[in-house]
C-alpha cells in the first residue's frame, strides 16, 4: 500500500476531526461495509438465539455483545482496503476471516481486554502493524501521549448512542402501535411480571432492536478510532510532508519527460538571456545583491537532477520501512504463530488480574480511611503537635554559647569588664549571654551556619518589640567592635547594662515559677 493511493486528504488533524473523519468514510464507503458485517453479526447472532435455552435468551444480546472484537476486526480489515482504494469484495472478506481470528489478538481481546475502553483505538496496532510483546508496549505508549483521553470518550459516547438508537425504536413501536401492547411490555420488564405467552416474541424484539443498535453504530466506532490511529500516525511520521515530496518527484519526472519536446525553446531562451546579462551585467548584479540570491556554479541535467531526488528520498529519514524478523516454518506460506505467545499471553493475564487486585485493594483503603477517618486523625494528633527538638550549636562566630560558660550576674560582670577597659570582653559576653536565652530557653532554631543578621531575623517574629530592639542594639555594636574594631562610647553601651534584666524577663520569669514550685 502506498501512501499516495489514500483516499482521504493527509494533513494533521485535532482528535475530534479524526473521529469526525472516521464517520465520513463510513458514510462514503457504507456500501462496501453494510453487507459483510450484516452477515457476519448474523451469522453469530442466529446460532446465539437458537442454542440458547428460553430461560436464558433475555442474555442473547450480552453474548452478541461480547463478540464485538470479533466484528470490529472485520469492519476494520475492509476499512483499511477502501481508504487505500482498494475495494473488497465479500468474498475476499470472509476468505479474511481465519487470519483475522488467529493473528490479530481476538484471544485476548475476547477475554482479560474485552473491557478496554480505548479498544477501536489500539486495534490497528494489533492488526495491521502485528505488534506484540514489548514492540506492542512501547507502540501503545507512543500513541497514548495523545488521543487515548478521545477514544475513551469516543468508547463511551457510542455506548449511549447504542442506548439511543434502541430507545428510538421503542418510541417509534409505541408511535404507531395502537394496541398499547408494546407500552404494556416495557412496562412489564421494569415490574417483572412478564406474560408467558407473548415472552417469547417480545425478547425476540428486544434482541432485534439491539442487533440493530449494533448494525448502525459499530462501523461508525471502528471507523472512528482508526482514523484517530491514522491521525497519530501522520503527526509520528509526518505522512503529509512524505506525501508531497512524493508528489513533487512525481512532477519532476513528468517534467523531465516533457523536457525533450522543448529542448529548441529551452536553447532559445537561454541565447537571448545570455544576450541580456551580456549587455546589462551591472543591473544584474545589483538586484542579485539587493536580493541576497546565490545560485550553484554548476547546474544539474533533468536527468542527473531526478536520480538525484531519487536518491534523497531513497534515505531512511523519507521512508516509512520497517524490518520485521519471525520464525517461519519450512515449507509453509502461511506464517504460523510463535510459540512464545501463548506464554507472553498467559504473563498479560496474570499482570492484568494482578494490576485489578492492586486498584481493588488501593479501593477498599481510601473506603477505610474515610469511614475511620476520626480514630485516624486522633492518632496522628499527637504526632502533629510534637515540636521537632532541636540541638543548640555550642560555639557560634567563635563565641561558647554554653550556659554552663557564663557567670551568674551577666550585666554586673560585663559592666566591671568595661570599666577595666576590656570593652570586646564585655560586649562578647552581653551578647554570648543574649544566644543563650535565644537558643535554651527560647528554643530559637539557630544553626551553626547562621550569621548575625540571620538571628535577628529569625528572632523577629517571636520577640516582644522592646526585647527586640535591645537586641538589635546589642548586635550593631557587637558587630562595630568585633569586626571593625571601634569602640562604642559609653553613651551607647549604658542601655545594654541598665536594660539587661528586662531582657531576660522570660528568663527570670521561669526560675521563679521553678522556685515556687
Amino acid at each position: 500500500m502506498k501512501l499516495s493511493d489514500l483516499s482521504i486528504q493527509v494533513r494533521q488533524r485535532s482528535a475530534w476531526e479524526a473521529i469526525d473523519l472516521g464517520f465520513a468514510l463510513v458514510r462514503q464507503h457504507w456500501q462496501a461495509l453494510i453487507l459483510p458485517y450484516f452477515l457476519l453479526l448474523l451469522l453469530v447472532a442466529l446460532p446465539v438465539w437458537l442454542l440458547l435455552p428460553e430461560a436464558y435468551l433475555p442474555i442473547a444480546g450480552l453474548v452478541v455483545w461480547w463478540f464485538k472484537p470479533l466484528f470490529d476486526r472485520l469492519l476494520l480489515y475492509i476499512l483499511s482496503h477502501q481508504l487505500f482504494n482498494e475495494q473488497t469484495s465479500l468474498a475476499e472478506a470472509f476468505s479474511a476471516l481465519p487470519q483475522l481470528i488467529r493473528h490479530t489478538g481476538l484471544f485476548s481481546g475476547l477475554t482479560y481486554r474485552r473491557f478496554s475502553l480505548s479498544r477501536s483505538y489500539v486495534l490497528p496496532i494489533w492488526q495491521l502493524e502485528g505488534l506484540r510483546g514489548k514492540p506492542l508496549r512501547e507502540r501503545k505508549e507512543l500513541l497514548f501521549l495523545q488521543g487515548h483521553s478521545n477514544a475513551l470518550w469516543l468508547t463511551i459516547g457510542c455506548i449511549h448512542l447504542e442506548f439511543i438508537v434502541v430507545l428510538s425504536l421503542y418510541t417509534l413501536i409505541l408511535m404507531f402501535d395502537p394496541t398499547g401492547a408494546a407500552w404494556e411490555h416495557i412496562k412489564s420488564m421494569f415490574r417483572g411480571d412478564v406474560d408467558i405467552d407473548t415472552q417469547y416474541w417480545r425478547m425476540l424484539l428486544d434482541f432485534g432492536f439491539y442487533l440493530l443498535a449494533l448494525l448502525a453504530i459499530e462501523p461508525f466506532y471502528v471507523a472512528a478510532g482508526f482514523m484517530l490511529y491514522i491521525n497519530r500516525r501522520t503527526q509520528l511520521e509526518a505522512w503529509d510532508i512524505e506525501i508531497a515530496f512524493r508528489n513533487l518527484g512525481e512532477r519532476l519526472n513528468q517534467l523531465t519527460k516533457a523536457s525533450a519536446a522543448v529542448v529548441p525553446s529551452l536553447a532559445l531562451l537561454l541565447m537571448l538571456t545570455s544576450l541580456c546579462l551580456i549587455v546589462s551585467p551591472s543591473v544584474y548584479a545589483q538586484y542579485a545583491e539587493s536580493e541576497h540570491e546565490f545560485l550553484a556554479q554548476e547546474r544539474l541535467a533533468p536527468e542527473q537532477a531526478a536520480a538525484k531526488i531519487k536518491e534523497v528520498m531513497a534515505l531512511d529519514e523519507l521512508n516509512n520501512r520497517t524490518k520485521v524478523k519471525t520464525w517461519v516454518a519450512k515449507n509453509s506460506q502461511e506464517p504460523k504463530p510463535s510459540k512464545d505467545q501463548f506464554s507472553e499471553g498467559v504473563i498479560q493475564l496474570i499482570a492484568s488480574i494482578l494490576k485489578s487486585l492492586l486498584w481493588i485493594v488501593v479501593i477498599v483503603v481510601v473506603i477505610l480511611a474515610l469511614v475511620y477517618r476520626q480514630k485516624i486523625l486522633s492518632y496522628l494528633k499527637p504526632l502533629r503537635h510534637q515540636a521537632k527538638p532541636t540541638t543548640p550549636p555550642e560555639v557560634l562566630f567563635g563565641l561558647d554559647i554554653r550556659p554552663e560558660s557564663l557567670p551568674e550576674d551577666i550585666a554586673g560582670t560585663a559592666r566591671r569588664l568595661w570599666q577595666e577597659g576590656q570593652t570586646r570582653e564585655a560586649l562578647s559576653l552581653l551578647y554570648r549571654g543574649a544566644l543563650v536565652i535565644l537558643t535554651h530557653e527560647e528554643h530559637l532554631d539557630i544553626q551553626a551556619g547562621h550569621t548575625e543578621g540571620d538571628i535577628l531575623k529569625l528572632a523577629q517574629p517571636t520577640t516582644a518589640a522592646d526585647r527586640y530592639q535591645y537586641l538589635r542594639t546589642l548586635t550593631k555594636l557587637w558587630q562595630t567592635k568585633a569586626y571593625a574594631h571601634r569602640n562604642p562610647s559609653q553613651q551607647d553601651v549604658e542601655p545594654l547594662f541598665t536594660g539587661w534584666n528586662q531582657f531576660q524577663a522570660p528568663r527570670l520569669a521561669l526560675s521563679t515559677e521553678a522556685v515556687q514550685a
